[in-house]
This record gives structure tokens, C-alpha cells and sequence, in this order.
């Protein structure tokens, strides 16, 4: 674990005990101490959370990418085949039988 991870963790393990003593009649310092430290241990893994989520490597460009292709003429649709066309409009379930 790096530096960072090694604090977070203490800063929650001493921060979580003091705010609840402080918290429950113990006095004010060691509650906003605890906090504080919670707060500290919050900020880190919330540092952690955002740059897990960012790629490591370098996003590439496409060689074809759609802005260049801007000033072409769509391409013409390709015909989609219909349910009569195929079966000639009948169906009477013989190709799914298989061999009963």
C-alpha cells in the first residue's frame, strides 16, 4: 500500500473512536478531532474513487473518425429481408419440427 492508503486507514481507525468519545460526553476537541480526521480519511478515498476512473493509457483517435466523413454522401440502405419473402407467405411450422 502506498503512503496515501496508509494514512486514510489511520486517519480512520483514530478518527472514528475519538469523534465517538468526543461525540458522547468526552468533550468537544476530541469529537471535532475525530471528525476532523474522518473528514481527512473521506477527501482521501474520494481522491482515490476519482482517479481510479480515469484510463491510464492514452485514448487513440479513430483513423476514420465521423467528422471527417462529414462531407460524404451516406451510404444507401441495405434492404431488410421480409417474413413473406422468405416462406412465400405460408408457414406451416414444418422447418422447425426438425425429425419428430
Amino acid at each position: 500500500m502506498k503512503g496515501k492508503s496508509w494514512v486514510a486507514v489511520v486517519c480512520l481507525i483514530a478518527g472514528i473512536p475519538l469523534a465517538a468519545y468526543g461525540l458522547s460526553g468526552g468533550g468537544a476537541l476530541f469529537a471535532i478531532v475525530g471528525l476532523a480526521l474522518v473528514l481527512v480519511f473521506w477527501t482521501l478515498a474520494w481522491q482515490w474513487i476519482t482517479r481510479a476512473g480515469k484510463p491510464t493509457t492514452s485514448i487513440k483517435p479513430a483513423a476514420d473518425a465521423a467528422w471527417n466523413m462529414r462531407d460524404q454522401a451516406p451510404h444507401a440502405p441495405t434492404p431488410s429481408p421480409s417474413p413473406a419473402s422468405e416462406g412465400g407467405g405460408k408457414d406451416d411450422g414444418a422447418s422447425r419440427r426438425g425429425s419428430e
